[in-house]
């Protein structure tokens, strides 16, 4: 998908969408308060669950969309405050959007850290290299990075969702690679490698080196690709892979060779994976299984050598996530939260 250029999105979708915003955060409101009347017929309430945290995100959405014109406006006096307030801005969507998901969808999170006592990675450029599955899931890698541990994150991905203007606007002005899938954007590689050469030691480059969120039917797609392709070696690897896409390495690699980065975080989660349709997402509500993250800390010094190795170290690290993803995913599909046995 073609993304129009950042003056048609600055000066015509933008103002356009503020009150399309606004209509939508009434209509959602409206439709929840609908919901809770029609509560006899749905006693877990998914109507206004999901009307209201569509409200919250529309919401969200038209309040960034002013802000970022106002810091516009005012950009020659902020300076040097420029990316504070870019910072704070996000920062506040995070938490709103972060906070109506567990409160609306009873969302709840558990991150599995490494032991105490692992060389960390404090005060130094890092890699943040995380699986793709679910609906969501980017939004708590950001959460985790930006809120829990402290770091600017410096996002690659997708260009379409540059069409998303909080998206576009917050991590845009924060130094965001938008890359195309489709093979047209020749200068991908290069444009990643010049996103980490400017890395501070206060920033998380964070990349989704599947490139495409996972399900099934991608899955299966990739593998029939590879092999009609005749790369019979990929596709059996990929086919080894159940819960992960094989992990494209173009982009890790363009980042490890700018040489600032002093180790990678891999990242592993579950409990959003399955949720792949609205009809899932409906079924689920409100979500019984919390989302868990874990991940590990390589040191630059650990990574193989620059080629061939650093790709099947990639690939290894893939396996690794899949399997933890295996020992960890609920042990059958996404049950609702019912109706729960009394204590005696």
């Amino acid at each position: 998908m073609r993304v129009p250029p950042r003056a048609v999105r600055r000066l015509v979708i933008d103002p356009v969408f503020v009150p399309a915003a606004v209509a939508g955060t009434a209509l959602g409101a409206a439709v929840a308060v609908l919901g809770l009347i029609g509560a006899p017929l749905d006693r877990r309430l998914r109507l206004s669950r999901i009307a209201a945290l569509a409200a919250t995100y529309l919401a969200v959405e038209a309040v960034v969309i002013i802000a970022g014109f106002g810091l516009w406006l005012v950009r020659p006096l902020l300076r040097m405050r420029w990316e504070r307030a870019h910072l704070a801005l996000l920062r506040g969507m995070l938490g709103l959007v972060m906070a109506a998901a567990r409160r609306l969808m009873s969302f709840r999170l558990t991150v599995h850290e490494p032991p105490p006592g692992v060389p960390g990675c404090v005060g130094r450029p890092v890699l943040v290299a995380s699986r793709h599955a679910g609906v969501g899931d980017s939004f708590v890698l950001v959460d985790l990075v930006l809120n829990r541990y402290q770091r600017i994150p410096r996002v690659v991905l997708l260009a379409s969702l540059q069409l998303d203007p909080a998206i576009d606007i917050l991590l845009g002005r924060l130094g965001a690679c938008f890359l195309r899938t489709d093979g047209a954007d020749a200068t991908a590689v290069a444009r990643v490698n010049e996103l980490a050469a400017r890395l501070t030691d206060r920033d998380a480059l964070v990349i989704f080196p599947e490139g495409a969120n996972f399900t099934a039917r991608r899955r299966q797609r990739v593998i029939t690709g590879l092999r009609r392709r005749g790369q019979r070696a990929h596709a059996r690897i990929a086919e080894d892979l159940t819960h992960v896409l094989p992990p494209r390495p173009a982009g890790v690699l363009a980042a490890l060779d700018a040489g600032t980065v002093t180790g990678t975080v891999v990242v592993a989660h579950t409990g959003l994976d399955s949720l792949v349709t609205p009809g899932l997402v409906w079924q689920a509500l409100p979500l019984r299984e919390p989302m868990e993250v874990r991940w590990w800390w390589i040191p630059a010094g650990e990574l193989p050598a620059v080629g061939t190795e650093r790709t099947d170290w990639l690939t290894m690290q893939w396996a690794v996530v899949d399997a933890w993803i295996d020992a960890h995913r609920p042990a059958g599909p996404v049950s609702p939260a019912g109706p729960q046995p009394s204590q005696a």
